[in-house]
C-alpha cells in the first residue's frame, strides 16, 4: 500500500538520521579524552596524527574559539554532508567519516563495519554490490572476506569521488577556465621577462 510504503521509508529515514547522530556523537566523544564537551587543538591533533592525517582545525571552528562544540561538530558535518557542489572544507569531514565507519578503532574498515554503513544508505538489494565496491579499493591485494580500508585508502576514496563531482559543477568549470587563462597569461609574462633580460 501506498501509504504504508510512504510510512516505512520515513520511519527508516528517521532511523538512520538516528543512527548517524549516534555515530557522530561516539567520534566527537572519543576525540574529547579530557571530556569538557569541546574537541580542542591538542585533541584534534592527537586524533589526526594518529589516523596520519592533516587538518586545519579552522576550517571547521565557527566561532574561532579553538575549540569545537558538539554544536559546530556536528553543524559541520551536516552541511558538509548536504553539500552537492563540493565547495565545502572537507578534510575534518573525510576524518569524523572514516572514524564512523571505524567502529572498533582499529584504524581499518572491514567488510561488516562497511555493510552497517552502508545498509542505511543504499535498498537491501544494492548494499551487496556497493560493498564489493567500497572493499575492491583496498590496494594490498587481499582477499574479498579479508580486505580492509586504511584510512589512506579512504582518503585517495574520498578524493576521486570530489574530483568527480567537481567537474561537472559549472562553476569548478568556469573556474579551473579562469585558472588555466591566469597560468597561460603567466606563462607569457615569464617568457617575456626573461628574454628582455
Amino acid at each position: 500500500m501506498p501509504g504504508q510504503s510512504s510510512e516505512a521509508a520515513s520511519t527508516r529515514a528517521l532511523y538512520n538520521q538516528s543512527q548517524e547522530l549516534e555515530g557522530l556523537q561516539r567520534v566527537f566523544d572519543g576525540i574529547d579524552k579530557n571530556n569538557d564537551k569541546k574537541v580542542d587543538v591538542d585533541e584534534m591533533h592527537d586524533t589526526i596524527r594518529r589516523l596520519g592525517y592533516k587538518c586545519s582545525k579552522k576550517e571547521v571552528d565557527e566561532d574561532a574559539d579553538g575549540a569545537l562544540e558538539w554544536s559546530e561538530f556536528k553543524l559541520m558535518y551536516q552541511r558538509v554532508r548536504a553539500d552537492k557542489s563540493g565547495w565545502e572544507p572537507r578534510k575534518l569531514f573525510t576524518m569524523i567519516e572514516f572514524m564512523m565507519h571505524d567502529k572498533d578503532g582499529s584504524g581499518t574498515i572491514d567488510a561488516d563495519e562497511c555493510t552497517q554503513i552502508l545498509y542505511r544508505r543504499y535498498s537491501p538489494a544494492e548494499v551487496d554490490a556497493k560493498v564489493k565496491e567500497f572493499m575492491s579499493h583496498d590496494t594490498d591485494g587481499a582477499s574479498m572476506d579479508a580486505a580492509e580500508i586504511s584510512f589512506s585508502e579512504y582518503v585517495a576514496m574520498e578524493k576521486a569521488s570530489l574530483e568527480e563531482l567537481m567537474k561537472c559543477h559549472p562553476t569548478f568549470r568556469y573556474s579551473r577556465g579562469i585558472v588555466e587563462d591566469t597560468r597561460a597569461e603567466i606563462r607569457r609574462a615569464m617568457k617575456g621577462t626573461t628574454r628582455a633580460h
